[in-house]
């Protein structure tokens, strides 16, 4: 089956935000940014088996490279449930976020939470 791309709605935007800062510690994914409403957004990924990161962009089956958006039937994630690194049971879920120029995060996670939106 092919990859599609459902665009998701996290309740913070990706687009023209600043760089991001990434943080991996027992499995949770912390990603904090500066959104183009200068709001500090932190979003944490739950139980997270596989990150990448490129700042060179590039576009799967999604539209956009300023969105959020959840890869479904993605093949990096099938690789893992293959590969026995994960078991299917346990839900994970292949989320991209598209930074712009900046690149894209691509995250394999059983959630994706947006933890606090702060003005500053």
């Amino acid at each position: 089956m092919a990859e599609t791309a459902k665009l998701l709605q996290p309740g913070f935007s990706t687009a023209d935000a600043e760089y991001p800062d990434l943080t991996l510690n027992d499995g949770v994914l912390r990603l904090e940014f500066r959104e183009w409403t200068e709001q500090v957004i932190v979003v944490e990924f739950d139980d997270v088996c596989a990150v990448r990161w490129q700042e060179v962009g590039y576009l799967g089956p999604e539209d956009r490279e300023d969105s959020v958006y959840e890869i479904i039937d993605s093949d990096w994630l099938e690789a893992h449930l293959k590969g026995g690194a994960r078991d299917p049971e346990e839900g994970h879920r292949h989320f991209k976020l598209g930074f712009n120029a900046y690149g894209p995060l691509e995250v394999l996670a059983t959630r994706m939470r947006l933890v606090s939106r702060e003005s500053v």
